[in-house]
Formats: structure tokens, sequence, C-alpha cells
């Protein structure tokens, strides 16, 4: 269940969730079809922007920079299930790039009594190759969370703003609670992500904003 529920701040599901999102924030009545057209195409790009921009920059700039070992990683490491050429987390991030790493983990993981994984943390812990600090799962379910949860108040009403407004932050709570407990990140990882998916966020909300108000403004 934590595996599942922390897949959902992937690329593949995130982006369903984001249709899922613009639908029911342009879909509200009180508006016409050219603000709803221009809605759409404003949140579609600044979601794109916000969504990809910060993931691109984390994960190729931002993680590497700092080089911070992911903690399953330091933890097999020390327990010797890396094997003995591989003695300690620096010489395993330098054994190759991502894939490399993951053909690594595919030969060890399997054979390891400890700790006993399940095939779904296992799988998951084999494609978690990159380093560790921040979560980008973080970053990417906080900054989605906070641009719905924002546009949700000042858009929406009844069922629909309770959704965008306190369900939707649970759920990037819940994303964030999941990192640590899979160990693939530590707390300091998922509070910086946290801390830059506001950030995101908020910057999107403005661009949201700032942009349909001057393409679309209500009369």
């Amino acid at each position: 269940a934590t595996v599942r529920l922390t897949d959902t701040a992937t690329w593949t599901q995130l982006t369903l969730i984001s249709i899922a999102a613009v639908v029911t924030l342009i879909a509200r009545r009180g508006i016409g079809n050219r603000r709803r057209g221009v809605e759409a195409g404003v949140l579609a790009v600044v979601m794109l922007v916000a969504l990809v921009g910060n993931a691109l920059l984390n994960e190729h700039i931002v993680k590497p920079l700092f080089g911070i070992p992911r903690p399953n990683i330091v933890e097999l490491a020390e327990a010797g299930a890396l094997g003995e050429e591989l003695p300690n987390a620096e010489a395993f991030y330098a054994s190759g790039d991502k894939e490399a790493r993951r053909r690594i983990l595919r030969e060890r993981l399997p054979e390891l009594e400890t700790p006993e994984l399940s095939d779904l943390v296992r799988a998951h812990w084999i494609h978690e190759t990159g380093y560790s600090f921040p979560s980008g799962h973080t970053t990417a379910a906080t900054t989605f969370a906070t641009l719905l949860a924002a546009l949700g108040f000042l858009w929406l009403s009844g069922w629909r703003r309770r959704v965008t407004t306190w369900v939707v932050p649970a759920w990037a709570v819940a994303i964030a609670y999941t990192r640590p407990l899979l160990e693939v990140h530590t707390a300091a990882d998922v509070i910086v992500g946290t801390l830059a998916g506001i950030c995101w966020g908020v910057l999107a909300v403005a661009a949201v904003n700032w942009a349909v108000e001057h393409l679309a403004p209500i009369d």
C-alpha cells in the first residue's frame, strides 16, 4: 500500500491526476467558454513548467550537486549486501549511471534475507537509484497540492473546494511520509522537498492568476 501510494506522485499517475484537476477547476459554473479555454491552456502550461521544470532541475542539477546517497543504499553497503567490490555508498554511485546501478540491485536484492523486502518495495528500491537530497516525489506532490489548494480556494465552492483545499494537501503530506518509511529518503530530504514544493506552487499560482486575468479578465 505504501509503494502504491508513493507511486501516485510519479509522472504516469500525476499526469492523470493533473488532468482531473484541470477539469475540476475549469468545469465550475459562472464563467464563459473563452475564460474556460484560457484557464485550461494556462493551467496546462504552468503545470507542465512547474512539475517538469522542477523535476529536471532537481534530478539533473540539485541532486548531483549535493551528491547525498539514499539511506537504503547506505544501509545495504554497510551490511555488505552490495558485494566486496562496492564497500560503501560512494562506490555504488560511482559504478555507473542509474541503469547500471539498477542492474547491480537487480542482481543483489533477490539474494537478500535481511532486510526482508516485499516484491513491491524491492522493485521500488531497484528503480530509485538516484541521489537522495531533496525528495523529488515530495517536491512534485507539494507543488501540485499548493497550486490546486490555492486555486480551489479562490475559484471553487462546496465539495470541490473542500477536496482541493483539504484532501489534496493531505495526499501530499502522505506522499512525504512514505519516502522515509520506504527508506529511500531522510527526514531532511522530505522537509527541503516540501519547502521547495511550496515555493514552486506559490510561483505557479501567481503565474496562473496573472496569465488568466490578462488573457481573459472577468467583466
